[in-house]
């Protein structure tokens, strides 16, 4: 029996895209497995803040981490696992580097006053306790408090 070249692509991608979900266990449900997406912001010496290709001055740091996990939210439905800070220099100074983590804690206070604007027309505080549960698991990053700090290269 031959089996034309189109069905056995066909099959062997809907093989491929069965293999790439991971049964979790829990019946008969699936679930993607995506890799962690982490926010890498890096201070150099001169208090520069890099993140990515992107160049941001501190005082636009609060407003630029909102906007990346607001827009990654709306793109996707998630956002970022978390938010990593490096040091470019061991030689940073420690009152840089809190300038910015206060500035990543505003930015995502922003990002999250947003979110239970676009989702639940109220702000994070008037939530019940369940739906505050939920968006505490759903999305940790807004809520993540203690940002890996170590020396870059």
């Amino acid at each position: 029996m031959k089996i034309p070249l189109f069905s056995f692509s066909v099959l062997a991608a809907a093989l491929v895209f069965v293999n790439s979900f991971e049964r979790t266990g829990n019946g008969p449900q699936y679930t993607r497995i995506a890799p962690d997406k982490i926010l890498t912001i890096r201070v150099s010496e001169t208090g520069t803040i890099s993140i990515g290709r992107d160049t941001v001055s501190s005082d636009k740091l609060a407003q630029y981490v909102q906007e990346r996990l607001f827009k990654s939210f709306l793109g996707t439905g998630k956002m970022q696992s978390a938010i990593n800070v490096e040091k470019e220099d061991p030689a940073v100074p420690d009152m840089v580097v809190d300038v910015v983590v206060k500035e990543i804690k505003d930015g995502q206070q922003k990002a999250l006053t947003q979110l239970c604007l676009e989702k639940y027309k109220k702000l994070f505080e008037h939530l019940d306790k369940k739906q505050q549960s939920k968006l505490k698991k759903q999305f940790p990053v807004l809520f993540q408090a203690n940002y890996l700090q170590s020396t870059g290269v």
